[in-house]
């Protein structure tokens, strides 16, 4: 049981509170409905590098975008409560027929989706964090032209990439006990200190809803001896962690056993980004081994322990 205001409330009312508030607000400009949610304490962060924003800053900011989007409508797609933390992903649509970032009224009809993470405290929200795609925004508004003319040929990028050579993947994660995971050679370190990483996750994969409502997630960098692994996880099906073997690691994520090295991940940012999200988070684990890494390029795999490495 959680207490908005003064009224109690189950879990599921929460939700419901999450949605009439959200729809008061932004769809009908009643920003004063968000002092039942919100507690006076309230930060809503955009980004790491985002300026926190007060809870009346908040509302000055839905004022101004229902000014430059009147017709301003927000769905949610999708609401996942797990603890004290709750996940919201929506679609929002609106005509711009008022001046917003400093570019006069389009005409336009503009859509931007993303997701809101907050966390309650005391029967209320303390703390926000709001991602979407900022570059969906700027080209619907004309401030950028990727989509369009200016864009390289989808087919042109795809094999620049497949000259570069990457390791194979498995990103997991455990959903309420049941293990989900896929391939994924979109994996790259930030920092060595602290130490992070980040992996991208097209949104349309079956894993991408558990790892958005998760804490933490598993890396597991596959062996050059397990490409049978690879093709289990490139593929479709609720069965892939009954036909190999794995271990849950200390944070929860399933790990792949055979694998060359392993990490866990407490997941920070969700970043929008295209068709892709951009979860970025801190090792919390680490393990490694001796064995040779399993190599992706030009849509094959290979075995570089068969190789020589070159003089330099």
């Amino acid at each position: 049981m959680s207490r908005i205001a003064d009224h109690t409330v189950t879990a599921p009312d929460r939700v419901a509170q999450v949605r009439s508030a959200w729809r008061a607000a932004w769809d009908q400009g009643e920003v004063d409905a968000l002092d039942d949610l919100l507690s006076p304490s309230y930060v809503r962060r955009r980004g790491p590098a985002g300026t926190p924003q007060d809870r009346e800053q908040f509302k000055e900011s839905i004022r101004a975008v229902r000014e430059a989007f009147p017709d301003l409508r927000t769905e949610i797609e999708d609401v996942v409560e797990e603890g004290d933390g709750l996940a919201v992903r929506w679609r929002s649509t609106g005509r711009h027929t008022g001046a917003f970032l400093g570019v006069p009224p389009t005409g336009r009809p503009v859509e931007v989706s993303g997701a809101t993470f907050a966390r309650f405290g005391g029967g209320a929200v303390t703390e926000e964090w709001v991602t979407f795609d900022s570059r969906q925004l700027l080209e619907a508004l004309g401030i950028i032209t990727t989509a369009h003319g200016a864009a390289v040929d989808s087919d042109l990028v795809r094999g620049v990439h497949r000259k570069f050579i990457t390791g194979v993947t498995v990103v997991t994660t455990d959903d309420d006990g049941t293990p989900r995971g896929l391939a994924v050679n979109a994996f790259s370190s930030i920092s060595l200190d602290p130490p992070m990483v980040l992996v991208c996750v097209q949104r349309s994969s079956s894993t991408h809803p558990a790892l958005h409502r998760a804490s933490h997630l598993g890396i597991s960098i596959l062996a050059a001896e397990q490409l049978d692994v690879a093709k289990v996880f490139a593929g479709k099906g609720d069965d892939k962690f009954d036909r190999i073997a794995w271990t849950p690691g200390a944070f929860g994520p399933p790990l792949i056993d055979g694998a060359c090295a392993r990490l866990e991940v407490e997941i920070g940012e969700r970043l929008e980004a295209g068709s892709h999200t951009v979860f970025t988070g801190r090792v919390v684990s680490a393990c490694h081994t001796d064995l040779a890494p399993l190599v992706y390029s030009g849509g094959g795999f290979f075995d570089i322990s068969h190789t020589a490495p070159l003089p330099w």
